[in-house]
């Protein structure tokens, strides 16, 4: 007898067949499902950006200091996808959890840039910024250098790169252009550097035209106070600025530059100069001798520091003249023998030459008056004097230049003036129009040196004035063209 053998095979539509089918495209699902966000999770894990250092031209600053690893990213335009755009170094990011970053990195650092003011110490600025009082101890015990980081002055700029924990990671004191105090935080503390960096001197040319003062007018010719309160005590002897300054005088000076890195810094001596006034050529040339003595010297080798200041006071006007004149208080006619200068009261009055005291006391209608003798032929006598400088007895020797008494209105006076005469063997000369002696002429073992160094200075000032000159023209010859 023989059997055959089947499975009871369901019917197409019976409930068993169609759980079966919805069981199995459900797995089918799942399975594509989690497929894809294998897929997903793969593509996240290595999309990479190239960190590039972008140009010094356009790098982030902070503070004025470029920012430590700045980068950006750079994608090819024409680039359908971003992973046509991956380069031989490139990584993976990082897989380091985002609760642990590292306080390390210059990302997490700060940069800030602070002008010390009147009174500030370290300890008042660290204080300003919250950062700990422990880093100031270790760095001013870190290296001699750094005491002059306990006497910061006024003007000075300090710079100060923090840490995520707000301690100090760098910082720079200033102290000059080129002179530099660096310290930065290393593993066992501080480390510091004294950095200098001389400075580079450049040839640097002004001229201009007197339209009110030298002050003024040099400003316009971009000429700092330095170079122009140069100007007049080079030329302080043979011109008074206050005077004599007429418009449409002119000037030119050749002078030092110092620079660093290519910024000017400052402005260093006078090398040469020339001021025009009414009609005058006044030139000075700075020479130093083969004995190093260094001074200013007409071309012709004549010291411009005369043995006199022409004079004494700065002054707002002169209110009396040399000569006959009718007295204020006298009501006559009566021979003036000096020239009074009109100035506040207190002003200054200084020695117009170096000198003795041979008087200093109260002479009638002078009121309180100084008396000099300068050598054997010169003396000077100041009077109306408010009172005098500290020191000021017979028979001190007195500098030029040097303060000896202050301006008042004692004796026969109207107001707060300076009486000042000149006399030569003793017979009363106008200061405004006396010759006055000369000092320091070039010696002759020099003046053959000095002479063809004049010239050469001389040249090099109408080298520059030429060159100014053909760039103006350029100038306004492209602006009318425009």
């Amino acid at each position: 007898m023989k059997f055959d053998y089947k499975p009871n095979a369901p019917r197409v539509g019976s409930p068993i067949l169609r759980r079966t089918l919805h069981v199995g495209l459900g797995f089918t699902a799942f399975i594509c499902l989690m497929l894809a966000l294998s897929l997903g999770k793969f593509a996240d894990s290595t999309a990479v950006s190239i960190p590039l250092e972008m140009p010094n031209s356009i790098s982030p600053t902070v503070n004025g200091d470029t920012a430590p690893g700045s980068s950006q990213l750079i994608q090819n335009e024409n680039s359908d996808s971003p992973f046509d755009n991956l380069a031989a170094n490139t990584h993976p990011a990082s897989s380091a959890p985002e609760s642990q970053p590292n306080t390390d990195t210059p990302e997490e650092e700060h940069w800030q840039t602070i002008k010390v003011r009147e009174g500030d110490t370290l300890s008042k600025v660290f204080g300003r910024l919250g950062i700990p009082a422990q880093d100031i101890h270790e760095i001013l015990t870190t290296d001699p250098a750094t005491r002059r980081l306990a006497s910061l002055q006024p003007g000075q700029i300090l710079k100060l790169r923090t840490n995520r924990n707000n301690q100090i990671a760098a910082l720079t004191l200033i102290l000059s252009p080129g002179n530099t105090i660096e310290v930065a935080r290393v593993e066992e503390g501080f480390q510091v550097e004294h950095k200098l960096t001389p400075l580079e001197k450049q040839i640097a040319f002004g001229k201009g035209e007197i339209q009110g003062s030298l002050f003024s007018s040099g400003k316009r010719a971009g000429l700092d106070a330095r170079v122009l309160n140069q100007m007049v005590e080079i030329f302080g002897w043979n011109i008074d600025f206050a005077l004599d300054l007429q418009p449409n005088d002119t000037f030119r000076v050749l002078y030092e530059a110092k620079c660093l890195e290519g910024e000017r810094i400052e402005s260093g001596h006078i090398l040469a100069a020339e001021i025009v006034n009414s009609g005058t050529t006044h030139r000075a040339i700075r020479y130093t001798d083969k004995n190093g003595h260094t001074g200013y010297f007409s071309p012709e080798g004549y010291g411009m520091h005369q043995a006199f200041l022409r004079a004494p006071v700065n002054f707002t006007r002169i209110s009396s003249h040399f000569g006959k004149r009718h007295h204020p208080l006298l009501h006559k006619m009566r021979r003036h023998t000096g020239v009074d200068y009109s100035a506040p009261h207190g002003t200054p009055v200084q020695a117009t030459g170096d000198g003795k005291v041979i008087f200093a006391g109260t002479r009638g209608g002078y009121g309180k008056v100084i008396e000099l003798q300068h050598g054997s032929r010169y003396s000077t006598l100041y009077a109306h004097l408010s009172r005098f400088s500290k020191g000021i007895k017979v028979g001190h020797e007195i500098k030029q230049g040097q303060v000896i008494g202050y301006v008042g209105r004692t004796g026969l006076a109207t107001g707060d003036h300076l009486h000042y005469e000149f006399r030569i063997d003793g017979i009363h000369r106008d200061p405004l129009t006396v010759a006055l002696p000369k000092r320091n002429p070039i010696q002759e073992g020099n003046k053959r040196h000095f002479i063809a160094h004049a010239k050469e200075m001389l040249r090099l000032l109408d080298i520059h004035e030429h060159q100014i000159n053909m760039a103006q023209i350029e100038s306004k010859s492209n602006t009318q063209i425009d």
